[in-house]
């Protein structure tokens, strides 16, 4: 399958689990036999969904258990803003022991050296995509990488559009926005009264109907809920 048609295809499929079909199948082509599909969590905060497809059970095994909390490399291609190799993870900073440890085990464990590529979607909506289990190392040195990134971005964006309907956009009063806003931006319900010209328990009062509307309970889920959804953005 050539990058082109691969694109198309993405573009037109109906379901995220014929978009990674199509995905995985296109980097098969192309020598990698496995991929990874990485993005923050929208429900909790600070953590991260990993779907991984064709590594060895063992590795992913390990991965689910333990080595998932010091993946260095979606925070490293996310600030690089470009497709890491895997090899080169030490050329990226900031790097520590946990990472240096997560490569050396997922070496131990038989994973091949290959690329992740940071990807975008609606609404800045970040995800990353790795590829590895080559079937010979030339694959790697010869990469036509930006075709690669444009397939992962074309996947992450087609799954992203896809699941924009599976999530009812809560309805917020301008009100509620206006609050909504200041919480993401740190500010304190004293603050925030001041600001608006309320009342500290009125602005209290706003906030559990917030909390309600997103389904969340604290600040924090509260604002990436609003960019999530985008009531508010930053």
């Amino acid at each position: 399958m050539d990058d082109s048609r691969a694109i198309r295809r993405l573009a037109a499929t109906e379901t995220r689990d014929d978009a990674l079909a199509i995905a995985r199948a296109f980097f098969r082509n192309h020598g990698f036999h496995a991929l990874s599909y990485v993005r923050p969590s929208r429900k909790y905060p600070g953590r991260a969904e990993v779907e991984t497809f064709g590594f060895p059970e063992a590795w992913t095994a390990l991965y689910d258990e333990e080595l998932n909390r010091i993946d260095p490399f979606p925070a490293l291609v996310a600030r690089a803003g470009r497709a890491v190799r895997f090899a080169e993870i030490a050329d990226v900073r900031p790097i520590n022991a946990d990472h240096l440890q997560f490569v050396e085990r997922a070496r131990e464990h038989g994973v091949t050296d290959g690329f992740i590529f940071p990807t975008f979607g609606p609404r800045q909506h970040l995800a990353a995509v790795g590829i590895s289990m080559v079937d010979h190392p030339d694959r790697v040195d010869h990469a036509d990488v930006p075709i690669y990134h444009s397939v992962a971005q074309a996947l992450h964006l087609r799954i992203d559009q896809l699941e924009q309907g599976h999530f009812e956009r809560p309805h917020l009063a301008p009100r509620e926005v206006t609050i909504l806003h200041w919480i993401a931006h740190g500010k304190s319900n004293d603050e925030i009264a001041l600001i608006l010209g309320n009342k500290r328990p009125t602005i209290a009062t706003h906030i559990k109907r917030i909390f309600a509307k997103l389904d969340v309970t604290d600040r924090a889920s509260a604002a990436v809920q609003g960019i999530k959804y985008g009531i508010i953005s930053l």
